[in-house]
This record gives structure tokens, sequence and C-alpha cells, in this order.
């Protein structure tokens, strides 16, 4: 039920159970990432052999706690684990989240210990996430009981729904420079009591939640997720990745959260059926679902280039279409229109259009922008990529005045094109092979929240993945399944495999 899961998410007080100031342990990551945010509920760290954990009152035993308890995170060894959610149920705790690992992933045996701690759970009216979990955190409520490192945390629409957890904080720090991140994540672990459907219908329903992208490595109750996945996916994208797809992955997933992976190609027909988006690797998670909540409905699968480098050009028109997307060459009223904007002669017209290398420096930045509105208001494309700007280089003061002034022309030009989107109301992406710690304009730019893309085919994967959800969105081919062999909880391959994806050509 929604209200049991809002304790786990957003609870009035929290017990650290386990709490502790030793460096690198878990007790020690949970208090620091709670203090770190700053959150407003109540800290009550619970530690047999100390009276105060970083500042705060400590106490033996949670039932000592003298006032009232909602969540306990559980950090302790997994020997003492039973006699303290006992404990937990006594005081009246309603939610636990079990960073204790030791279970059904490493022990013969230790699926059943799992089974028997959710009933007892039950039976006091608890709920578990756990066990051998890394932690969850709501940064909208400044909720952070997580091992993230707290200052690459950004709070945002989107929601992370993870049967594991390092991988994602890593996905966090590396996109926090370009101002992304989730502002809701639960890692579900070896999902003793609640699993990933809990929380996908959770965030289904939860207004603040625009998006929601998943970590998947097995899913233990394929026919409640796929119908609860449909219901909210007709809302709010969904972006999976899921692992497990090989033997070696497989054999990896089940030493690592206890689950038994399945066969890619069932998994794959199962979740596109419901129209839930694919992220092809792990780094995709993040950008994907944050382009999927801020980019425009993309009507069709005919995608412009606008560069500064014919060779980008040639290689984006190469990635574009290798995923199932177009590159059309541009009418000649359209190459007449970009012409009638001083073009240098030898710049392309036709798509991509070059801008060349001195364009920049000697083009009128209203005049360069203008070529973008051009084209994608010719009704001949779908989405619009920029692509070369930023140049490498980091601006001090001491730098030539010129090389400021280039800066300033670049970064008017990709604002420009950021703008348009607004504009037109089609996909418009930023792209430079440079990152901010190569390039002051890519530097200055992601601090505005401006969105840049490092890599061509996490251009080309972005714009096909919002081309293929906006047609099936179209088209409403969002079924339900109704026959098949469920075996484990999914259809079997040949219902997974009948019918086929559109590709984009829409």
């Amino acid at each position: 039920m929604e209200s049991d899961l809002n304790v786990l998410l957003e609870p009035k007080s929290v017990a650290v159970i386990g709490a502790t100031e030793r460096p690198g342990s878990w007790g020690s990551f949970i208090m620091e990432g709670l203090l770190a945010w700053h959150y407003e509920g109540k800290i009550y760290p619970v530690n047999r052999n100390s009276s105060t954990v970083y500042g705060l009152p400590a106490y033996p035993d949670v039932r000592f706690i003298p006032y009232p308890v909602e969540l306990a995170v559980l950090t302790i060894p997994e020997g003492s684990v039973e006699e303290v959610v006992q404990d937990c149920g006594i005081k009246g705790v309603k939610g636990i989240t079990m960073v204790t690992a030791g279970f059904g992933e490493a022990v013969e045996g230790g699926r059943a210990r799992e089974e028997a701690m959710a009933k007892l759970a039950r039976s006091y009216g608890m709920r578990i996430i756990g066990p051998n979990v890394s932690g969850t955190f709501n940064l909208l409520a400044r909720f952070n009981a997580s091992a993230s490192p707290a200052e690459h945390l950004l709070a945002t629409t989107l929601a992370a729904v993870c049967q594991g957890g390092y991988a994602i904080y890593d996905l966090l720090a590396a996109g926090f420079a370009r101002r992304m991140g989730v502002g809701k994540f639960i890692h579900t672990g070896n999902e003793c009591d609640l699993r990933v459907t809990d929380f996908l219908d959770h965030f289904g329903k939860d207004p603040q939640v625009q998006g929601i992208l998943m970590y998947l490595e097995t899913i233990r109750d394929g026919r409640h997720f796929l119908e609860v996945a449909r219901r909210v996916a007709r809302d709010k994208p969904i972006v999976i990745h899921k692992a497990g797809r090989t033997a070696g992955g497989t054999r990896a997933a089940r030493s690592h959260t206890g689950a038994i992976a399945g066969l890619k190609e069932i998994y794959r027909g199962a979740l596109e059926q419901a129209n839930l988006i694919l992220s092809p690797s792990m780094e995709l998670l993040l950008p994907l679902t944050h382009a999927l909540v801020e980019r425009p409905a993309m009507g069709g699968n005919r995608v412009a280039i606008v560069t500064m480098g014919g060779s980008w050009g040639v290689a984006l028109s190469d990635r574009l279409e290798e995923e199932g997307l177009a590159v059309p060459e541009l009418s000649l009223t359209t190459q007449n229109k970009l012409r009638s904007l001083d073009m240098p002669p030898r710049a392309s017209t036709r798509n991509p259009v070059d801008v060349g290398a001195a364009g920049v420096a000697n083009l009128p930045i209203d005049k360069i922008i203008e070529m973008g509105r051009v084209v994608v208001s010719s009704g001949e494309v779908d989405a619009l990529i920029l692509h070369g700007f930023g140049r490498p280089g980091l601006v001090r003061e001491d730098s030539p005045l010129k090389r400021k002034m280039l800066l300033e022309m670049e970064k008017q030009v990709m604002r420009g094109y950021h703008e348009l989107q607004q504009e037109i109301g089609k996909p418009i992406l930023l792209g430079s092979c440079h990152t901010a710690w190569e390039s002051q304009a890519i530097s200055d730019l992601q601090s505005e929240g401006i969105r840049i893309h490092h890599r061509l085919d996490e251009i080309a994967q972005i714009l096909f993945r919002l081309c293929e959800y906006w047609g099936e969105k179209r088209l409403g081919n969002v079924t339900s399944w109704t026959s098949g062999g469920w075996g484990c909880g999914l259809p079997s391959t040949s219902a997974a495999q009948a019918r086929p994806r559109s590709h984009c050509r829409i």
C-alpha cells in the first residue's frame, strides 16, 4: 500500500541500528548521508558501546528509544538480525531498510531465513526493503539513508528503482557535472518482502515523479510487474536496463542478489510489449530517462545535423542510420534559404549542414541560430543535432581577449539552439566531443543546466528511443499479455516475439 511505502521514503524518525563513527562502516555511511542532507526528522543512533554517535545521543537498543520510531535502518551483523527485527516490531517501528547482507545471495538456506524474517515483520505490520541493500533516499524530503557520496546527489523529478546500488551511485556521480540525477532512489536488494513492482507502482502514483529508471537482474512476479508497468507507462516513461542476460551475467546476478536471471529474448519481448524503454547500456540509463522527460515528443525518424566539422556530420549520420533513424537530404527550397544566410560557398546545405570551422568567427551569431530555425521549421525533419561547438581549453583571467570572445560566441550559438527546442517544439540535442573538464564552453553551459552529450552513440540511441517511445504512444501499442507460458513469471519466447518493434519507421 502507498501509505506503507511512504514511511520508507519520507519517515518522520529514523533509528540507525549499528550506527558508528568508524570510517568505512555501513553504520557511518548511513549516518553521514542523513546528516549531510540535513534530514529534518529525528535521528536515533543505536550503538551498544557508545553514548553518542556524531554528536547525537545513542541508545543501546531500539526499544530503549523514548520516542516513536517510524523507520529502522539495520547495519548490523547478519547473526543478530532476527532478534533486532522482533525488537523493532515490539517498539512499533513501521518499516525496515536492511543493509545487512549474507542471506540468499551468499549462503545455503539464506533464502529461507529471508522468508522467515519477512513473515515475522508482517506479523507486526512492518515492511522490509532488502536485505543486502545500500540504502534509499528521497532528496525532495532531504532524506538520504544511502552510501552515495552526498555531494554528488541532485534532486530531480526522476526516481530510480534498482536491484543493485553502487553502480547507480557511480552513474549519479558521473551525471552530476551534467546536472543529471534522481530525486528518489530505492535499492531493493534480495527482496525478501517488498519488490521492484511495489515501488514502480508507488512512483507511478507519485505526483513528484515524472520519469522512472530501473536496473533489474530478475523479475520475481512477472505478470503483476507487467500489469503495473503497462499502467504506469501510460503516464510516465520507464527506462530499464536488464542485466544478467548472458550465462556469465546470470551467474553474477545469482551471487549479487540471489536473482535467477532469464533469457534475454523473453525479457525483451515482454518488457517492450508494455511500452517500457530498454536501455542498451548502464551508462545510458540516466541521460535517456532525462531525455524522455525533458524533450518534446518526436514525430518521426528524420534527423537533421548542423555541425562545425564535416567529419562529425558524416560519423553522426552513420550512427543515426545504424540505429534505424534517417538523415534525409533537405529540399532545394530549404537549402536556398540556408544559402541566403551568407553561408560560406564551400559549406554543405544538404544535411548535414556544415557551418565550417571559420563560421562561428565570420558569421553573425543570429544567422547561425537562424540556420537551425530554418531546418527544424521546414517540416522535413523531426529532430535536430548541433555538434562540434565548444572548443577545447579552459579560459583563465589572463587568457587572450580573442579567446574569450570566441568562447562567448560559441556559448551564444549553443544557448540559441537550446532555446529553439522550446520555441519549435521538437527535440534538439547538443553534442560535443569535449567534457566540462576539457572545454570552458561546455563547463559553463552545463552549469546552467544545458544538456550536452559527448558520445555519438549516446545521441543516436537517445533519439532512436525518443522516436520509438512516441511512435508507440501514438499507435497505442501498449498491449496486455493474455496467453503464453509464464513459467517463472514471464511470457514464453514465442509470445514475447509476437510483435516486433517498429524501429521508428513511422
